[in-house]
């Protein structure tokens, strides 16, 4: 397995900072049947990038390997709720999901990998943060 590199990781995160931002200022009005909707994916964001500027600031490999899987795990999920709650919700003509498609996902596959590696724990279903724990197989 080859992990990323730092820099890799940190360009990443930034495409998706930036990604963020370009959603934020593109907003001019939001139709009242889609807001509940689009105040999920908003808050969702919020919980996805809250360690980011922290993380890029102190130049720490771990962390960056900590906030990426956690980052292309939160977005998997957050895809996998607004197909399932929000498919029609729009802004600015797009679908919620269609914006979402639009995160980087360069090294999702290879920051699990890492994460199983790290940990010995499974990440058994790629639409959802779940842990699969072979112990409590039955």
């Amino acid at each position: 397995m080859i992990v990323p590199t730092y820099a890799q990781l940190k360009k990443e995160m930034t495409l998706a900072l930036d990604t963020h931002i370009d959603i934020l200022k593109d907003v001019s009005t939001i139709e009242g049947k889609h807001l509940e909707g689009v105040m999920f994916m908003m808050r969702s964001f919020g919980f996805m990038l809250d360690r980011a500027p922290k993380v890029l600031y102190e130049e720490d490999s771990e962390e960056m390997n900590f906030l990426m899987f956690q980052y292309y795990s939160l977005l998997s999920e957050l895809k996998h709720n607004l197909a399932l709650y929000y498919p029609q919700a729009k802004i600015q003509n797009r679908t919620l999901i269609e914006i979402a498609d639009t995160f980087p996902t360069t090294y999702e596959k290879d920051m699990k990998q890492w994460w199983e590696n790290l940990t010995g724990l499974q990440v058994a279903d790629s639409s959802k943060q779940t842990i699969h724990i072979q112990k409590f197989d039955k």
